[in-house]
C-alpha cells in the first residue's frame, strides 16, 4: 500500500512539472517566434509526370529558432520538415492538385517555448487545367479557364458549358460597348447644334439691341 502511495506521489509530481514546463514558455520570447513564424512566406511549382501535375511547395525565410512542418502524427513522427538549404530556404515535393496543406509552425529553441506551436498557415493548391490551351483559347485569354492553373477541378463538359456562356456575355457586352459609343457620339452632335442654335440666337439678340439704341 505505502508503495502504491509513493508510486501516486511519482505521477502528481511529474504530471505538476509538465504543467509548470508549459506555463514557462516566456510571453516575450512567444512573441518573438511568432513574429518571426510571420514572415516565413510559401509558394508552389508544379511539373508534369505522365500527363499529371504534381506540385511542390517552397518556404522562404526560414529560420533556425523554427521547425516548419506539415504533420501527420507530431508524436510518431510522422511528418515533412521544410529544410534550411543555407538560404533560408525549403521545399518539399509531391503534392496532389486542389490539395489543402497546413503548414505548422514550432518553436526549436533551448527554453520551455521549444516545441510549442507559434503559428500555423494553410495552402490551398490549384488544379491544373486540361484545356487551357484548347483551340477556342486563342484569342479568348480573359475566359476564366483559359489557365494553366485554376481554383477547381473541371470536366470536358463544363468547360464547353461555361466557355458558351463566356461568349454570349461577351457579345453582349462588345453590344452594349457599341451602344455606348453610338450615344456618345450622338449627344455630341446635340451638343454641337444645340451651341450653334445658342450662338446663333444670342447674335440675333445682339442685333436687335443695337438696332434698337440706333434708332
Amino acid at each position: 500500500m505505502r508503495r502504491i502511495k509513493y508510486l501516486l506521489l511519482i505521477v502528481i509530481v511529474i504530471l505538476s512539472f509538465n504543467v509548470k514546463a508549459e506555463d514557462h514558455c516566456d510571453k516575450n520570447e512567444l512573441a518573438r517566434l511568432k513574429e518571426l513564424a510571420r514572415k516565413v512566406e510559401f509558394d508552389y511549382d508544379y511539373k508534369l509526370v505522365n500527363d499529371k501535375a504534381v506540385f511542390s511547395i517552397s518556404a522562404v525565410n526560414l529560420n533556425k529558432d523554427l521547425e516548419v512542418l506539415i504533420i501527420e502524427d507530431y508524436f510518431t513522427l510522422n511528418y515533412k520538415e521544410f529544410k534550411n538549404d543555407g538560404t533560408g530556404k525549403g521545399v518539399l515535393n509531391n503534392f496532389n492538385p486542389g490539395e489543402k496543406v497546413v503548414v505548422t509552425i514550432k518553436g526549436y529553441v533551448a527554453n520551455w517555448c521549444s516545441g510549442k506551436t507559434v503559428l500555423t498557415k494553410t495552402i490551398k493548391l490549384p488544379y491544373y487545367n486540361y484545356y487551357y490551351n484548347e483551340e477556342t483559347c486563342k484569342g479568348n485569354e480573359d475566359f476564366k479557364y483559359c489557365k494553366q492553373l485554376i481554383d477547381s477541378n473541371i470536366t470536358k463538359e463544363s468547360f464547353d458549358n461555361e466557355f458558351t456562356l463566356y461568349l454570349k456575355n461577351k457579345q453582349i457586352k462588345q453590344e452594349e460597348e457599341v451602344q455606348e459609343k453610338d450615344n456618345t457620339i450622338i449627344y455630341i452632335i446635340i451638343g454641337i447644334v444645340s451651341g450653334i442654335l445658342a450662338i446663333g440666337a444670342i447674335t440675333i439678340i445682339i442685333r436687335n439691341v443695337k438696332k434698337k439704341n440706333s434708332l
